[in-house]
């Protein structure tokens, strides 16, 4: 069963001051998508957790530092934290609220959960930017590593990350860089897109070697390149076999969306839902990008996959030059990564 949680918050605090692509308006847009597919598995749901225990949950992700600073500049009412993130009177308080919503989820769930929550988390390492990252990318704290912690403390030992927002997730990679957990994710090249972290040859150090497969497209990838991938992302997860998932789901790789340059369409966003589906464990899906076409188009196919919906979509075309390319570099990523399971 998929069931989808709207954190009830997340469309009335964490306000921009000035024009911002990450901001109340997103979570009603996917509400308004979810009414019009007449999807009826959805709730809304209040973090009842008090700050001591959200706080506790924080601190498992992030450094001690970094919280508390976080909570000083909470007090400003009006901060920039850096030139892509802002926090308002109400932002940490938010953060706190989707990041305990998380782990919660995972010390629960034995389905597919979809959690629709914001601010988004994937770039948020330990101690906020990492990785030599500019900002921390609209995002405070980690909520894909919540929901981590919440699966390992449930007991489960073979867990698997998927991040397919078109931005690298420098910072979940960083916090699980050196662990036994296999993280695969699929972004826009680093070369051309923020963060400019994410490459083939980044694959892990410690007991995460060669568990860590970042799989990367050219600009103006269309939905055949990007699907092609995809049968190399589905070999490696049922080679890992995961008794549990957690997934960032970023809808801003989508043709159109505003931050991106790949050329996606629901067709991939559809591949990427019936995936998910089919990996058959415990699943924690948690929002991350998305600012347009994306949350409108690239969510309702995904949601499609994801429930097992019958669709046919076509696939965009990619330029055969970039075809190539994007083939050669993830072909060799696959062949590195079957590596680690001895084939």
């Amino acid at each position: 069963m998929v069931e989808v949680v709207i954190q009830e918050n997340s469309s009335l605090k964490h306000k921009p001051w000035f024009n911002h692509p990450e901001n109340p308006d997103r979570v009603r847009v996917l509400t308004a998508t979810l009414a019009r597919m007449g999807f009826m598995k959805y709730g809304f749901s209040r973090v009842d957790a008090d700050l001591e225990e959200s706080l506790r949950v924080a601190g498992l992700i992030h450094s001690k530092e970094y919280i508390e600073r976080l909570l000083e500049y909470s007090k400003k009412g009006r901060f920039l934290l850096d030139e892509d993130t802002y926090i308002s009177n109400d932002s940490v308080e938010l953060a706190l609220e989707a990041l305990h919503l998380s782990y919660e989820t995972a010390l629960k769930a034995n389905d597919i959960r979809f959690l629709i929550i914001r601010p988004p988390g994937h770039h948020a390492g330990r101690r906020g930017r990492t990785r030599g990252v500019s900002s921390n990318g609209f995002c405070l704290f980690n909520n894909a590593g919540a929901a981590v912690i919440g699966f390992r403390e449930r007991g489960f030992k073979r867990i698997g990350i998927l991040d397919f927002d078109v931005h690298h997730g420098n910072g979940t990679m960083e916090i699980f860089y050196k662990e036994s957990i296999l993280q695969l994710d699929l972004h826009q090249h680093p070369d051309t897109l923020y963060p400019h972290t994410g490459y083939p040859d980044e694959i892990g150090e410690g007991e995460g070697f060669g568990l860590k497969v970042n799989m990367v497209f050219q600009p103006y990838t269309g939905d055949d390149s990007y699907i092609r991938a995809l049968d190399y992302v589905e070999n490696i997860i049922e080679e890992y076999n995961p008794d549990s998932l957690v997934v960032s789901a970023g809808f801003d790789g989508f043709r159109g969306d505003g931050l991106a340059d790949l050329n996606l369409t629901e067709a991939s966003y559809y591949r990427l839902g019936s995936l998910v589906r089919e990996v058959g464990v415990p699943t924690i899906i948690v929002l991350e990008g998305g600012y347009s076409r994306g949350l409108e188009n690239g969510f309702r196919a995904f949601l499609e996959g994801l429930t097992g919906v019958a669709r046919e979509y076509s696939n965009s075309i990619t330029p055969r030059n970039i075809m190539r390319l994007n083939e050669m570099v993830n072909r060799a990523v696959y062949e590195q990564a079957l590596k680690r399971f001895g084939r």
